[in-house]
């Protein structure tokens, strides 16, 4: 059952990461990015680069962590690992939807909220 929700997690995390790269693209672009990590790479290797960058680093990341919760074998990273790639798809798809409608939930205003703070603190 572990391993199934693992699964499931993963296959959540690439379809609402592939919808917030599609929104981003058609919706948002390059100057309206509030991503601080996507902003940087935009403005260092241009749209198209900084989106291979932001999909790569991506990639590494849920690649390590997934690979290490399959090979662990631990019924309790699997199932912790699947718990947080749900909610990471969770704000994945929340950030696609405010992407393209622009409204916001609880949870995007939540965001944006720690977002301004953690600017403010490291700026």
């Amino acid at each position: 059952m572990a391993s199934i929700a693992l699964f499931l997690s993963l296959l959540a995390l690439v379809i609402t990461k592939v919808a917030d790269f599609v929104t981003t693209v058609k919706q948002v672009g390059p100057e309206a990015e509030m991503n601080p990590l996507a902003r940087r790479c935009f403005s260092r290797l241009g749209f198209k680069g900084g989106l291979w960058a932001v999909a790569v680093l991506w990639l590494v990341i849920v690649a390590i962590t997934f690979g290490y919760a399959w090979l662990a074998g631990d019924l309790l990273t699997r199932w912790l690992t699947a718990l947080t790639g749900f909610g990471i798809a969770w704000a994945q798809w929340d950030a696609a939807r405010f992407n393209r409608t622009g409204k916001t939930s609880g949870l995007t205003r939540l965001m944006l909220r720690l977002y301004k703070v953690w600017r403010q603190r490291w700026r």
